[in-house]
């Protein structure tokens, strides 16, 4: 690795902080029961590997301890605070922690340096990459978009990100990484296997879900989810931590706005959904000849409205990506497009007003706003909440989405009176 070395024992004489505890583990997927009174725990410098069959449930394991599935029964810890349990109680970790799912979490339209800089942000770090991707054989990728890599140099991204809260740190973090060797090629493996070695010096610890034997020599102990054995890696410098304090805020919602800048998923989906029903409306209906104000008020609100029935964008970017879950364990909100909905709908429902009303209305264009962005949070609200259970795609709880048509004809009637 092409970072700074310090061989000295002060990591490896601390005392060993409890990272990670599963407690009585109950978890099912679908009507299946995958874990069942589940232990474990992982303190700093352990590097535990789950090494059963496939369809064992060790990406269960990893995604629990990322929040990320709901429990039946037990709870989970970071760092001895609370942040899963099967009361329902999801609670945001308190020291950041790396993670590698196997779907990556990676939005495809942002660069390589973008996503990584997320990762510091939310580690609320500064770093220099470079020296990093430059040992995976990264760097002069760096500035390109993800969704131009090939599927091995994507999940290299996915691993140093999941690898980058602990390198950053000089303070133990807690790094869950599943099947992080599949796709990497020879090179990348053992790249890899030297920084586990080198952070697991440094008093980090790790949950790693493989079959890959490289990754089996790098485990204090192996897990087969029923039994756990002892067993000694080689010895390995200690990783000196490259991150300096950076307090960052709302690193989700600019997140979001970046999303929405480099992939115009806003425009393509809200904004061309209000262009084709105002451009319907538009094209059917003479304002001329209606004197009924609450009916020219619907057709003004009716752009907006239906902008925000077609939802977040930035949610369906993720969930289309498969980055939703990489996202849900790292933040208790996602990503959103909170500022776009209300320009969106500013600007749609002044048009609207100008075609319909004859002439500009500042209040009716406010409320065209806000109704565009209560929509859209409606919307979300139902997505977001059928993501929580066993089989969200199954659900069909938009089909309760006519139910806003109430309130809008509300607004649009008190509005009419305005």
């Amino acid at each position: 690795m092409n970072g700074r070395f310090d061989v000295g024992l002060q990591s490896r004489t601390s005392m060993a902080e409890t990272l990670l505890r599963l407690e009585d583990l109950e978890v099912s997927r679908g009507m299946n029961n995958v874990l069942s009174s589940f232990h474990l725990e992982i303190k700093s410098g352990d590097v535990v590997v789950l090494h059963s069959e496939n369809g064992a449930g060790k990406s269960t394991v990893i995604e629990s301890s990322a929040r990320l599935l709901p429990l039946e029964k037990g709870s989970v810890f970071h760092h001895d605070a609370l942040v899963l349990d099967a009361e329902g109680r999801r609670n945001l970790p308190k020291k950041p922690f790396g993670l590698t799912l196997q779907s990556n979490g990676l939005i495809g339209d942002e660069t390589v340096e973008n996503h990584l800089l997320t990762v510091c942000a939310l580690s609320h770090m500064k770093a220099d990459i470079t020296p990093i991707l430059e040992s995976f054989g990264l760097a002069h990728r760096k500035h390109d978009r993800i969704g131009q890599l090939s599927g091995g140099q994507a999940r290299k991204v996915a691993v140093i990100a999941g690898l980058l809260p602990a390198m950053l740190s000089s303070k133990p973090r807690l790094i869950l990484l599943d099947e992080p060797a599949t796709g990497l090629d020879q090179s990348a493996v053992q790249t890899l296997v030297s920084a586990i070695g080198q952070l697991r010096s440094a008093g980090h610890g790790f949950l790693i879900a493989s079959h890959h034997p490289s990754m089996l020599e790098c485990a204090t102990r192996l897990h087969d989810l029923k039994e756990e054995v002892e067993h000694k890696p080689s010895d390995d410098d200690v990783w000196t931590a490259i991150g300096q304090p950076e307090p960052r805020t709302l690193v989700a919602a600019r997140a979001g706005n970046r999303y929405l800048r480099s992939t115009r998923a806003g425009l393509a989906r809200n904004g061309l959904t209000a262009l084709l029903v105002l451009g319907t409306l538009m094209a059917f209906v003479d304002p001329t000849n209606i004197e009924n104000q609450t009916l020219l008020v619907g057709f003004v609100l009716s752009a907006p409205f239906a902008a925000g029935l077609a939802g977040d964008p930035v949610l369906y970017l993720l969930k289309e990506q498969r980055a939703v879950d990489w996202w849900r364990a790292n933040v208790q909100r996602l990503p959103s497009a909170d500022l776009f909905a209300p320009l969106t709908g500013v600007a749609f429902t002044a048009i609207g007003t100008v075609v319909f009303l004859g002439g500009f209305d500042w209040k009716v264009t406010i409320i065209g706003a806000l109704v565009l962005w209560f929509t859209m949070a409606a919307v979300r609200f139902i997505e977001i909440n059928t993501l929580r259970l066993a089989r969200p795609n199954a659900v069909f709880l938009r089909l309760l989405l006519p139910i806003l048509i109430l309130p809008w004809a509300l607004v649009a009637e008190y509005t009419a009176t305005l």
